[in-house]
């Protein structure tokens, strides 16, 4: 295992431990999930795992079939936690919030990608923080914004969406990448599960597209969302009861952002962005 890290693989935090990334051992058949926060990311989960599996509903937690890559373990250190993921077989799945360049494998495992409105997922982002109990952002150790105000400066400042799409933008063409489009998604999903099919090349029999369907609705996740929700090592949930699969709204931004707020988004995102991304995401004033 590596003792020096390349700083590439970014600072360590309960969230991202770049131990992991550095020494993850990625197989061509691997297919990572590399979205920004909020952007789609557990029902890529749960999309995944369903057509992976023809509709199997069993699992306890999403998380314990689906991991998320980077994240610390309590209680297990960087070696047995790699050594779960070499135990896993072929396909593996893993999500992960990493960009290109902290990616391991991004040139060679099966990257899908779904990326969504910044404006939505900064709202999205606000509500996962304040529907985490106490006890979890004490465990964690952050503070829930006093304010949405407040939230919005630190949302902007610390740039999760713009960095995760501005490293992947250069690849969208790249053979082994898929990117979707949450709200394409949400207009008509069927089309993004032939999509995702036909790049990893599996099969999806008609007898088992309609119960994929139905497990990866709304309605479905949100009336079993304690499967969707982060638990802590003891089973604890991180969120408030009922809490975690929310709305999945496309354009939820309009019951918080200011007009000046929603311009500011807007304006970094043609700042960060080539116009080709932009007119990608349909993003405009």
């Amino acid at each position: 295992m590596s003792n020096e890290l390349d700083a590439k693989w970014g600072q360590p935090s309960l969230m991202h431990d770049p131990n992991i990334l550095a020494n993850f051992n990625a197989r061509p058949t691997d297919i990572l999930i590399t979205t920004a926060p909020k952007a789609g990311t557990t029902w890529m989960q749960q999309i995944l795992y369903q057509l992976k599996t023809g509709g199997e509903t069993e699992f306890q937690l999403i998380d314990d079939v689906v991991p998320w890559l980077e994240i610390q373990r309590a209680n297990k250190s960087v070696s047995e936690v790699l050594e779960s993921f070499e135990s896993l077989p072929n396909p593996r799945i893993f999500k992960t919030h990493c960009t290109y360049e902290q990616t391991p494998g991004a040139d060679t495992v099966n990257i899908i990608l779904t990326s969504r409105d910044p404006r939505d997922a900064c709202i999205s982002f606000y509500h996962h923080m304040m529907n985490m109990t106490d006890q979890a952002c004490e465990k964690i150790g952050i503070s829930k914004p006093r304010s949405f105000d407040e939230y919005f400066v630190q949302w902007m400042e610390f740039g999760a969406w713009y960095r995760n799409v501005a490293s992947w933008w250069p690849h969208i063409n790249d053979t082994n990448v898929l990117w979707l489009k949450y709200e394409d998604m949400k207009k008509d999903l069927e089309p993004a599960l032939n999509q995702i099919v036909e790049f990893l090349q599996w099969q999806l029999p008609e007898s088992n597209k309609s119960k994929v369907l139905e497990y990866c609705s709304f309605q479905w996740m949100k009336k079993h969302s304690l499967k969707f929700t982060h638990h802590d090592e003891n089973g604890v949930p991180y969120f408030k009861a009922d809490t975690f699969i929310r709305k999945g709204m496309v354009g939820d931004h309009k019951t918080h952002l200011s007009s000046t707020q929603e311009k500011e988004i807007l304006d970094r995102a043609v700042n960060d962005l080539p116009g080709d991304c932009l007119d990608f995401l349909r993003l405009s004033y």
